[in-house]
């Protein structure tokens, strides 16, 4: 199964349907899930919609990402209702064409294959399945350098179910996690956000070349062990 392989995986039509039941049915509350579909219309997917609905019921953070136009919002927002109930946020994405299912701590699958019922019943489907890694935290990386930005908010979108690379409060400083420039709160001990955070986490180099400062968010060549421009350390 997906996500315990330590390798990259090929796979077939059944693998993808089967491997995104078991990700979604193993993911613990708090994890967060991104799924990128151009299309949604799943009507004959009652399995895995409500493998959807009772993963976002247990706390688990799913963030759904089609196609914006309306022939897409509209099934979607149909389809995913009861999970949008239970905490799912919908988002919609101009000219999206990628289909990417990315699991936290476990995995993610890029493939050619959308959530709608004839990629599993009558087409021929490939993915690529990518464990936790450097791979897997490269593909996080594009989704908040590309997708975020672009995101138009349809439905479930609330403080508890915010993407958890967003600052959780305006009541501290704001800070910019020194990798992808995420507002986080302002720690010059903590200064990644959560996803690259664990990322880094893995190798631990306090002197890993970022990309910003953690203060201004200014491009400069900062590390956990100097997380500030010149500038910014001066003011601290």
């Amino acid at each position: 199964m997906l996500g315990l392989s330590k390798a990259n995986e090929l796979l077939e039509t059944r693998d993808i349907e089967r491997d995104l039941n078991n990700l979604l049915l193993d993911a613990e509350r708090e994890d967060e899930i991104w799924i990128i579909t151009p299309y949604a219309t799943m009507d004959r997917l009652s399995s895995l919609k409500r493998t959807i609905a009772d993963t976002a019921a247990k706390g688990v953070n799913i963030s759904f990402v089609v196609r914006d136009e309306p022939d897409q919002v509209n099934p979607a927002k149909k389809h995913l209702k009861e999970a949008i109930n239970n905490g799912l946020k919908l988002y919609a994405f101009k000219r999206l064409h990628a289909k990417v299912y990315w699991f936290e701590h476990s995995a993610c699958i890029l493939t050619s294959a959308n959530l709608v019922d004839g990629s599993f019943e009558s087409s021929t489907e490939i993915g690529l399945g990518i464990p936790a890694g450097r791979l897997h935290g490269e593909v996080f990386d594009w989704i908040n350098s590309i997708i975020v930005p672009g995101l138009r908010e349809l439905a479930g979108a609330s403080k508890k179910a915010q993407p958890k690379s967003k600052a959780k409060s305006n009541s501290k400083s704001r800070g910019y996690c020194i990798r992808c420039k995420t507002p986080i709160d302002s720690n010059l001990e903590k200064p990644y956000c959560l996803a690259h955070y664990k990322s880094w986490s893995k190798y631990s180099n306090d002197e890993y070349e970022e990309k910003y400062c953690h203060v201004c968010g200014k491009s400069h060549k900062s590390s956990l062990l100097k997380p500030a421009c010149y500038r910014c350390y001066k003011k601290q």
